[in-house]
């Protein structure tokens, strides 16, 4: 795929489609429509829209959306993921929003494992977010060429590497995945690797100067079915004051994720929903708040009295004392809060 020369550009904000032809517009303005209207849906059918309108309205360029002055994010054209940003009301992962906006005051160190083409990486480090240092590990070398992409076009603010995160370092891993964004190195049934890739676990990435060796941390890990692997590879990380983001897959009725973090490494969890911030209570509080077995569900999880001062201020303060579960049920089901006197455990 040709993507090089000047992109469409889209203002996030307004919607405004610059620098397109004609066939361009169309195809971005169909593209538009179909987020908005599958957005009820879970965005159920997104991707299959997006291929559609990429094949009868082609283009072989990059689209920039504008979020903020230093903030522009690129992705091809007809992409069955990134073009719901398309939709100036979309807000992507926006648990995870919500959580980095609130600690933008905070001095930490961003590391983002599972990278794609970079959002977060980019968003952490400009000044809405708070312009904090950040470091991007992707896996694919595909998706880390339009990392890399991204993060020159946005100042060069981030360290880039194209490794695994894993348990092992140095390990030639195969990973699979017809998605860009769900690229994984978890073997699967009758499916032929799309390529290789070097292990990196989070001790050595401390240890390679690629993070600060003191100073909080916040650890995004979006690693595909290996997260209690990679968490295993950074004992002496885990040690530091760190703030874990992580995706619970509805899918997964076992809740292994939520449960390692809290029973294996001693670490309180959080979510948001709607406008509230919550601290779960036992894990089968999960089987409600998991309803689409499609999708991932962003939580938080540390044991840092560093973090978790910050995160029971926002528990208490934004949720008003409601339960994880009533809030998550009430946002799912688009209703209104009007509060209450729960206590949250």
């Amino acid at each position: 795929m040709d993507l090089t020369g000047a992109p469409i550009c889209v203002d996030k904000a307004s919607g405004a489609i610059s620098n397109a032809t004609p066939v361009e517009h169309a195809g971005l303005v169909l593209t538009r429509m179909a987020a908005k209207a599958l957005r009820p849906l879970d965005d159920l059918g997104f991707s299959h829209a997006a291929r559609l309108i990429r094949c009868l309205l082609p283009s072989r360029r990059k689209v920039a959306v504008r979020f903020t002055q230093d903030m522009t994010f690129c992705f091809p054209y007809g992409d069955g993921y990134w073009g719901l940003l398309l939709d100036p009301r979309d807000t992507y992962e926006e648990e995870v929003e919500a959580l980095l906006l609130a600690v933008k005051d905070c001095e930490y160190a961003f590391i983002d494992c599972g990278a794609n083409y970079g959002y977060w990486s980019l968003k952490v480090t400009s000044e809405r977010f708070g312009r904090h240092k950040a470091a991007a590990i992707e896996l694919d070398p595909a998706s880390f060429a339009l990392l890399e992409a991204n993060v020159a076009a946005n100042g060069g603010r981030v360290t880039c590497l194209n490794r695994a995160v894993a348990g092992r370092d140095d390990d030639v891993l195969r990973f699979y995945g017809a998605k860009h964004e769900a690229r994984s190195v978890v073997p699967q049934a009758g499916v032929e690797p799309k390529g290789e890739v070097l292990s990196v676990t989070l001790d050595r990435l401390v240890d390679d100067g690629h993070i600060p060796q003191e100073g909080p941390l916040v650890l995004k890990l979006d690693v595909e079915g290996i997260e209690i692997e990679a968490l295993r590879g950074g004992v002496a990380l885990l040690m530091r004051d760190v703030l874990v983001i992580y995706e619970e897959h509805g899918s997964d009725r076992s809740h292994a994720v939520s449960r390692y973090l809290r029973e294996d490494c001693g670490m309180r969890l959080f979510g948001h929903a709607g406008h509230d911030f919550f601290e779960l209570g036992p894990l089968g509080e999960l089987d409600r708040i998991k309803t689409n077995r499609r999708r991932g569900y962003d939580f938080f999880a540390t044991r840092s009295r560093f973090w978790l001062d910050r995160l029971e201020s926002l528990a208490r303060g934004w949720g008003q004392g409601r339960t994880g579960v009533a809030a998550a049920h009430r946002a799912r089901n688009g209703e209104k809060d009007h509060g209450g006197s729960q206590t949250c455990r």
